[in-house]
């Protein structure tokens, strides 16, 4: 599976675990779209090893609040939830129908260190916020595989991470949207922890990147 790749041993139960959120995966896949991925190779790749790509650098070590930012199928949330059972796990997306199913992987695997909410980022943040509008600030590490620019998840993620917290993204080695989001990262904002290589994907090299929150996010405006 690409695991002795990433430096990676898993139990046999972790592999259980996998293997069986793939089976509902696919299960579901006939009467909904959870994913563009047929192929079990690319299921496994993109959905699983990918997802475990988070685990390097040891960010997620130990025990920690993390959300998972619009999770879609469950990815990277559920499989780093299966391999890392000490993590206090939200997955959020604002898909009713996919978080359904994500709802019954972890009613099926038993994962009860796992939530979900039905929401956008920002949606969460306000209903989170106490009634002096500052942000809730709960979580240790945000992790997402979504599309959107640095500049763009780090305004999302900011009012949800505590200071001292990670922003995780895996994104190209050599991509402009970090010199896009330079001003700011150098605004004192954000700090660039650490990018971390990981495995190529045909010709595309590929990094995990950490931006630390030093300091509290201001208050969120009235809703």
């Amino acid at each position: 599976m690409g695991l002795r790749q990433r430096g990676l041993t898993l139990t046999e139960a972790q592999l259980d675990g996998l293997a069986g959120y793939l089976e509902l995966l696919q299960q579901w896949q006939r009467h909904l779209n959870l994913t563009g991925l047929r192929d079990i190779e690319q299921l496994v790749d993109v959905l699983i090893l990918e997802s475990l790509d988070f685990l390097q650098g040891a960010f997620l070590s130990g025990s920690k609040r993390v959300l998972d930012l619009g999770t879609g199928a469950g990815v990277p949330g559920i499989p780093l939830a299966i391999c890392q059972p000490q993590l206090d796990m939200t997955l959020l997306d604002r898909s009713q129908k996919k978080m359904l199913f994500v709802r019954r992987v972890l009613s099926r695997l038993q994962l009860s260190h796992c939530r979900t909410e039905i929401d956008t980022a920002e949606g969460l943040s306000h209903r989170l916020q106490p009634a002096s509008h500052m942000p809730d600030e709960r979580f240790d590490a945000v992790v997402t595989r979504g599309v959107g620019t640095v500049s763009h998840l780090l305004s999302l993620a900011g009012p949800l991470l505590r200071p001292g917290g990670v922003l995780l993204l895996r994104k190209p080695l050599q991509t402009p949207e970090l010199e896009a989001a330079a001003p700011v990262l150098v605004s004192g904002a954000w700090t660039e922890v650490e990018t971390v290589p990981l495995p190529a994907t045909g010709v595309v090299s590929w990094t995990l990147l950490a931006i630390a929150k030093p300091a509290p996010t201001p208050p969120l405006p009235a809703k």
